[in-house]
């Protein structure tokens, strides 16, 4: 591309157009030069010129390092082109240079487009970075640049973040080896100066916060290089050098920075060095603590005492967490005898856990201004560490080795702060608030179950006496964080409350759907929601549509109220709410007819603006299971389903709302397979939609689709075989199975055909699928394809005889069958998984030993010895190899987005139906269909069985004979 900076900056001036039609005439001209060679090299070389105003640079060098995201290492299935060799070359020259003299604004762009091509580059391909930036740091530090210096260090930062929480690879040890040889003295040297110049500074009373504050940013990047540098293993340099590193790392942490530290700006500088500090002598804790052990006291101890110090400020809570992090670290390890002097627990307790779980002004606003979050931080465990959570780790960790103790002292403070509220509830109730949650965060979960237990409280007596009152209160709105501890504990403890209890407690439930408070009405539907999920011994559910009935109505009602609130219109917990009572209790016309009609109003606001994807996952499972348990009870209320639905899945269609087309097409099918036939002309027009090649070209609505012609092809198989149906049909079949990423849904279909159709109307095409079939075989064979094979196989010789299976295959090519038998079929059939599946292979492999001709003729006895050897080793497997657990229903991620990802609507599945319901045993089969063909030829087949069964294999066949009292001899 030519050079044209003038034009280039006009481009990037445009992108910053508060007008749109400027703006996207810009972006989309830009979009179309990015496909040019060089130019990324033409858009740095802009960003280099000082002339040029400083935003436009800017938006230049977000734009250069996006455009490193997406086109500097492409993946094999991107549309972007690559850039090439030659241009990769330039940048690397001079980005390095041009980074350390742009201002913050824009170096922060260059650091971070450095660190893109350093992910993949580095070291190998670009063996000239790690010197340069050396020589670089050298020579800032000459000149005590710390504008340079902290530009080099953050972009070393970048590039050694790839040595944290990677497993220990050889290719992965080369490259710290090479960053270790070149990096670690100049790192040493940079921190030693820097610390030399903030001591003096400090002692002459000459440094000021303006001075200051780079030379601590540059000690902070400084730890977090030396925590990737040492994350592996203790480096020997590091070992050697230890001393010169932790005297520093405790000057920081007990030494007060007064210039600093008077503004809330620059506590916040020393605070994000201290917890650097904190996070690596964690990391000597957890992973050097041989080599750790002679500074450990100093450090407990210097920790200890920061921490009294640290306020309750949100502003320091990084610092508070990773100081309480690293004595829980000590808590658990060897040298846990620092906590067994008398008063050290007792001390922690008080003057560590208690302040730190206690609500903070903070905590009310985030419950009161962004209850998304704060119920992710408090009821779901995110992965922010709050104060409260860690302060609970650190009691567990100490509990390790003192449980007795913590047990005690902890007891007596809950004891202690329900006696202060009970006082004066109105003024303490922060109290009260604080017992709870000490309880629920030092409870235990139990092993492989949901259960949790604690040894604080009697679980039953806590609930009666401190939960039970909140929960019956009048005024649901009164004190919410109290109630939302309350209904957390009902939650969380909801396996040891008698049903009774519970049963008596589900109106106030109910009514707690009507708090004001986001939070509070979230966790009541919560708790609802885990209620009816609980298990009883034997896997019964404890809850039934019986205990739902008496308060069904009054429920659904405060659900679908709850939705209304502001900021709730989208409130994922309730929808989960809805969808698993609508699971569970009986769905009378009452109850439907509302629902469909909240559901379906939902769900045509929703589809203005999806942006919410586990509310909408929900809202569609809602749907979904409605439909089935309705539609299953009563199918008179189908037309009326139809009714509701049609019109938002049309628009769905219509609008091309992309998130949810997956959706619409699972629900179509579900409704279709409720159908009686004959199929109506409405849904006639969908098959014919869903037969147009264009419906296939998104790989996410793949499976939906399959899902729906599935549907098509067991509702109206005599549809299919008309007007040219059935040839666009495996045409979708050809394609789909053409490609590794769909073959399997491409066999989903074709088995659908062979089950569904008669011969007659299959016959013609068959020459065209094995075609297909041979092709890919050939092409890009893989395990999943060869099992998904071996499964059509199988179908296609119960359904339509081994004769037509054996005489197909062989006109396509003469003596086809034996060899796809010998190499494909007779290795792989022990891999078969699945209850269905590998009932299904080894019946057909039976009847193809004792029925087919190809077989049984004499020259085919290696082969017919070999099938039966495969046959018993895959009925000989465990049970429980090959055969795999029911599904439940999966909770959708929190990380969950709208992404190529299909997701599949767990009560819209596809039913499984068993080809072979006849056959309840396929060993007690194989042991008949012997005995019989041993009948026709005696004494011909404990030859055969003899010469090609693995004696393992032969003991275990004569073991199934035996066992259904049928002798092969």
């Amino acid at each position: 591309m030519e050079y044209n900076p003038e034009f280039l900056s006009q481009c990037f001036l445009h992108t910053l157009s508060p007008q749109p039609e400027p703006r996207r005439a810009a972006e989309s001209k830009l979009t179309e030069l990015a496909d040019h060679p060089n130019y990324a090299l033409a858009v740095l070389r802009l960003v280099a010129e000082p002339s040029i105003n400083e935003q436009i640079r800017h938006a230049a060098a977000v734009n250069f390092k996006n455009h490193l995201r997406s086109r500097w290492a492409p993946s094999p299935d991107s549309s972007f082109t690559p850039i090439l060799d030659a241009e990769k070359d330039q940048i690397k020259i001079l980005i390095v240079t041009l980074m350390l003299s742009s201002t913050p604004l824009v170096q922060s762009q260059l650091s971070e487009s450095l660190s893109l091509i350093g992910k993949h580059d580095f070291p190998k391909s670009w063996p000239t970075l790690l010197p340069e930036l050396v020589s670089n740091l050298r020579a800032a530090s000459q000149s005590n640049d710390y504008a340079s210096i902290n530009g080099i260090l953050g972009t070393a930062n970048s590039i050694f973040k790839k040595f944290r929480y990677q497993y220990k690879t050889n290719d992965l040890l080369l490259d710290l080896k090479y960053c270790l040889d070149n990096f670690s003295a100049p790192l040493l040297e940079m921190f030693l100066r820097t610390t030399a110049l903030i001591d003096s500074m400090v002692s002459s009373g000459g440094g000021s916060p303006v001075t200051l504050k780079p030379l601590f940013e540059s000690q902070r990047l400084c730890c977090r290089i030396f925590f990737s540098l040492n994350f592996q293993e203790l480096p020997e340099f590091f070992e050697d050098h230890m001393k010169e590193w932790m005297a520093e790392f405790k000057k920081y942490l007990t030494t007060g920075y007064p210039v600093l530290e008077s503004s809330a700006e620059g506590l916040g500088v020393v605070d994000e060095l201290r917890a650097a500090v904190c996070e690596n002598i964690s990391l000597y804790m957890e992973k050097n603590e041989e080599e750790f052990k002679d500074y450990l006291n100093d450090f407990a101890q210097a920790v200890w005492t920061l921490l009294g110090n640290v306020s309750q400020s949100s502003s320091r809570d990084s610092l508070a967490v990773t100081a309480i992090k690293f004595l829980t670290t000590v808590s658990t390890s060897v040298h846990h005898t620092l906590f067994a002097v008398d008063g050290v627990i007792p001390q922690i307790c008080q003057s560590i856990v208690i302040p730190n779980v206690r609500l903070r002004d903070e905590d009310e606003e985030l419950f009161e201004m962004n209850y998304i979050e704060f119920i992710r931080r408090d009821m779901e465990g995110s992965d922010i560490d709050t104060r409260r959570r860690i302060a609970c780790e650190l009691l567990k960790g100490i509990a390790t080795n003192y449980k007795q103790q913590v047990i005690s002292i902890v007891s007596v403070q809950i004891q202690n702060l329900l006696t202060s509220y009970a006082a004066n509830p109105a003024a303490q109730w922060k109290d009260k608030d604080c017992a709870i949650y000490l309880v629920v965060s030092l409870s235990a979960k139990k092993a492989g179950g949901t259960s949790v237990s604690t040894d604080l409280v009697d679980v039953q007596s806590f609930f009666a006496s401190v939960i039970v009152p909140e929960l019956q209160s009048q005024d649901v709105n009164a004190f919410p964080m109290l109630k939302a501890g309350a209904l957390k504990f009902f939650t969380m403890f909801r396996n040891q409350i008698p049903k009774t209890l519970v049963l008596q407690l589900f109106p106030y439930l109910i009514q707690f759907l009507g708090a004001e408070s986001n939070v509070v009405h979230s966790y009541a539907a919560s708790c609802i929601e885990k209620l009816l999920l609980v298990k009883d011994e034997g896997g019964r559910s404890r809850y039934t549509s019986a205990d739902v009935a008496p308060n069904l109505l009054v429920l659904m009602n405060n659900l679908f109220t709850a939705l209304r609130f502001p900021e709730s219109e989208e409130n994922q917990y309730i929808m989960k709410s809805i969808m698993r009572v609508l699971g569970v209790a009986e769905i009378t016309p009452e109850i439907a007819g509302p629902c469909i009609a909240g559901l379906t109003s939902i769900l045509a606001e929703v589809c203005k603006n999806p942006k919410n994807p586990i509310f909408n996952h929900y809202l569609f499972e809602s749907v979904a299971v409605l439909v089935r348990r309705a539609c299953e009870r009563d199918i008179s209320l189908i037309p009326s389903f139809e009714a509701s639905l049609f019109p938002r899945l049309q628009e769905i269609l219509g609008n091309d709302v992309t998130e949810f087309l997956p959706y619409a097409f699972q629900l179509l099918a579900q409704l279709v397979e409720l159908n009686r036939p004959p199929i109506s002309d409405t849904y006639m027009e969908i098959f014919k939609l869903l037969l147009s090649p264009d419906s296939w070209n998104r790989n996410s609505n793949v499976p939906a689709l399959v899902r729906l012609l599935q549907a098509f092809l067991e509702k109206a198989p005599e549809k299919v075989t008309q007007e040219g149906r059935l040839a666009q049909v495996l045409g979708i079949f050809n394609r789909l199975v053409s490609a590794p990423s769909t073959d399997e849904q491409g066999f989903y279909v074709l088995n659908s055909v062979i089950e569904k159709l008669e011969y007659g109307a299959i016959a013609p095409y068959v020459g065209h699928i094995w075609n297909a079939l041979f092709s890919r075989l050939q092409s890009k064979r893989t395990v999943k394809f060869i099992k998904s094979l071996l499964v059509f196989m199988s179908l296609f010789l119960v359904k339509h005889g081994s004769a037509n299976l054996v005489d197909s295959m062989n006109a396509v090519q003469a003596g086809i069958f034996l060899a796809i038998l010998e190499q494909f079929l007779i290795p792989n059939l022990k891999l078969i998984t699945g209850r269905i599946e590998v009932k299904l292979v080894s019946v057909a492999s039976i009847r193809l030993i004792c029925e087919s001709p190809s077989l049984l003729d004499a020259g085919a006895v290696r082969h017919w010895g070999k099938m039966l050897d495969s046959i018993v080793t895959l009925l000989s497997r465990p049970e429980e190899d090959r055969v795999g657990d029911e599904p439940e229903m999966p909770d959708i991620a929190e990380n969950a987005g709208y992404t190529a990802a299909f997701v599949n609507l767990y009560n819209a599945g596809k039913k499984e139906e068993d080809p072979l319901k006849d056959i309840k045993d396929p060993k007690e089969f194989l042991a008949a269909s012997l005995v019989k063909l041993s009948a026709l030829s005696p004494g011909k087949f404990p030859q055969i069985i003899n010469e090609n069964l693995d004696p393992a294999n032969q003991a275990i066949l004569l073991q199934i004979c035996s066992t259904y009292n049928c002798p092969i001899v």
